[in-house]
């Protein structure tokens, strides 16, 4: 038997009744059985809501910086891990990117001006 197309993911499987190693049970194109579709977003994810209040937190205390860059690092890697299962992705990427960014911009900037100023 040739490969095919996965008709969900267009991934190479063996034939189209075998199982796809990305998205499962693979089915012929007339099967009666619908495709699944996308699922709706869950909410936001926690490691970016943490990781952008560490953020904010850290104009106070700046050692939080560090810990609202681990966190939206992890954000990140989260929302990259449900991609590629093509699972639903949890909404809060601007916060995470935001966290990340302030933290290693504008954190260093106020930690110097309010030491050497």
């Amino acid at each position: 038997m040739s490969p095919v197309a996965c008709p969900n993911c267009q991934r190479e499987v063996l034939e189209l009744d075998s199982e796809c190693p990305l998205c499962g049970p693979t089915q012929p194109k007339g099967s009666s059985a619908p495709l699944p579709g996308p699922i709706e977003s869950r909410g936001y994810c926690t490691d970016a809501v943490a990781a952008l209040s560490l953020a904010v937190g850290a104009l106070l205390i700046w050692p939080l910086a560090l810990l609202a860059v681990v966190y939206g690092l992890a954000a990140h890697r989260t929302f990259r891990e449900e991609k590629d299962r093509h699972q639903s992705v949890e909404k809060g990427g601007w916060m995470a990117t935001t966290a990340i960014a302030w933290s290693v911009v504008v954190i260093p900037l106020v930690i110097y001006g309010v030491v050497f100023v």
